[in-house]
């Protein structure tokens, strides 16, 4: 856990937040310290008790001293978070700032629980003493490390703030800040094998016709129009007729990366635990991503299934990145409706280019996704399918604590569970073989190199003559 809270005085201003109002109310126990207080004097002098009034009087005076030093100025207490985007395994600190007041004795802050998110101290509640003559502020800080991507919402928080004797309180409604997006930490990825089809202006790609570019062609003679900087000047010299170097082209790509979210298969731990289906292929999308867009490429990106989340047009740069990573962050399981088939079969419309390398994270049990990415080959488009599923759950014979990760009914029917997801990998293994007849290659997601076998032979199947469907 990165970072320990910071409770007490903090030297130098704090950063603007969220001003946080309220007002002051009397204290539980002031009312019962005024109230038994009067009881008890009251009973010492009419019964004319001693020990009453010895009981009573302090309770009385110092109820008495707290309601005429009773607080009349709100405090200045700013609320916000310390960073505005997170990767997963980083932290973030929910901090309140109270400006120097000599009206409060004692500041405390308690942050509820957030799924995925790991809190230092543990018990997320922090308190911290205020010098009524002090001039710097103080600030309680609860450290929030979020495990997984997403958009995490911290809090809500409890913030309370207490005279001098405890005497009123000064509590704000519950505090909730705006969430705060954790974007998929991508894993290693690497590919040594250049796209089969580079279709754009400019790029890193070989192409295979040629042009100006960094790889060499061959040498041929001199004609009207090549630069001079062009000569070779050894072969010219040795020859006696200028000749020149040709190169071929350097093209950029279009990836279109499909990441199918109509199911969350697994146990979903964090980033320092297991991770889902869903959790692979999100994260596997990322380092897609990251590593053709550092290349030059274009890349796109259709979450299948999502809901409220638009397609992101293919597009290059640093800045297209944070887009991605952003609308990956924003990715959500669906929920298995009516509305949500439609909606699959809306995304699988989408008009796919020619010269696209199509990308498809999958954990292979929709049979929709696999049969797009047939169709998808059939038109001539290359395609690569990715095995998002989580090597433990393809097994038949799951342990008994694995079958809650596929079925929420596991621990009433764990023998009815454990035949039909027997029978559910069977019908997997037969839709994706068909699909690898068709032309499909389906690998498991492996980090470095995962595509270079298959770039390479959709490589040499691009330069074959083929028939193609329209």
């Amino acid at each position: 856990m990165s970072g320990a809270p910071a409770v007490g005085a903090a030297g130098g201003a704090e950063a603007a937040g969220l001003r946080v109002s309220g007002r002051w109310r009397a204290t539980p126990a002031h009312v019962r310290a005024l109230g038994l207080g009067v009881l008890l004097v009251a009973l010492g002098v009419v019964l004319r008790r001693p020990d009453a009034l010895v009981l009573g009087a302090p309770l009385l005076v110092v109820a008495l001293w707290s309601s005429v030093h009773r607080p009349t100025a709100d405090p200045e207490l700013r609320v916000r978070t310390t960073a505005p985007l997170l990767r997963e395994g980083q932290a973030t600190a929910w901090r309140a700032t109270l400006e120097p007041t000599a009206q409060v004795e004692e500041a405390g802050l308690t942050l509820l629980p957030t799924p995925h998110t790991a809190y230092d101290p543990g018990s997320r509640s922090v308190a911290a003493a205020v010098d009524p003559h002090g001039t710097e502020p103080t600030v309680l800080s609860v450290t929030c490390r979020s495990t997984r991507w997403g958009h995490r919402t911290l809090g809500p928080a409890t913030l309370a703030l207490s005279s001098a004797l405890g005497g009123f309180r000064w509590e704000p409604e519950p505090i909730s800040l705006p969430a705060v997006p954790t974007v998929p930490l991508p894993d290693t990825f690497t590919a040594r094998v250049a796209v089969p089809h580079p279709d754009g202006l400019v790029g890193q790609n070989r192409s295979h016709h040629p042009g100006d570019g960094g790889e060499l062609d061959q040498i041929r003679p001199f004609r009207f129009g090549d630069r001079l900087r062009r000569v070779h000047w050894p072969v010219s010299a040795r020859t006696g007729q200028l000749h020149v170097t040709a190169t071929h082209a350097d093209q950029d790509s279009e990836i279109l990366l499909l990441v199918d979210a109509m199911h969350d298969i697994g146990r979903s731990e964090g980033v320092d635990g297991s991770g889902s289906s869903l959790d692979n292929a999100v994260r596997a999308a990322g380092a897609v991503a990251e590593h053709y867009l550092r290349a030059g490429d274009r890349v796109g990106l259709i979450v299948l299934g999502a809901r409220d989340l638009p397609p992101v047009t293919a597009a290059a740069g640093p800045n297209h990145l944070r887009r991605l990573l952003d609308a990956l962050a924003r990715t959500r399981v669906a929920d298995g409706t009516v509305s949500d088939e439609k909606r699959l079969r809306a995304q699988l419309r989408h008009h796919v280019s020619a010269g696209t390398l199509a990308v498809i994270l999958t954990p292979a049990v929709s049979p929709d996704v696999l049969a797009h990415a047939v169709g998808l080959s059939r038109r001539g488009i290359s395609v690569v399918t990715v095995d998002t599923l989580p090597a433990e759950l393809a097994s038949p014979d799951l342990p008994a604590e694995r079958l809650a990760d596929i079925a929420a009914t596991a621990a009433e029917h764990p023998d009815e569970t454990r035949l039909a997801w027997r029978i559910r990998l069977l019908e997997r293994s037969r839709e994706m073989a068909r699909a690898r007849e068709a032309g499909v290659p389906i690998v498991p997601w492996a980090g470095p190199g995962t595509l270079d076998l298959v770039l390479r032979d959709l490589g040499r199947r691009s330069r074959a003559p083929r028939v193609v469907s329209r």
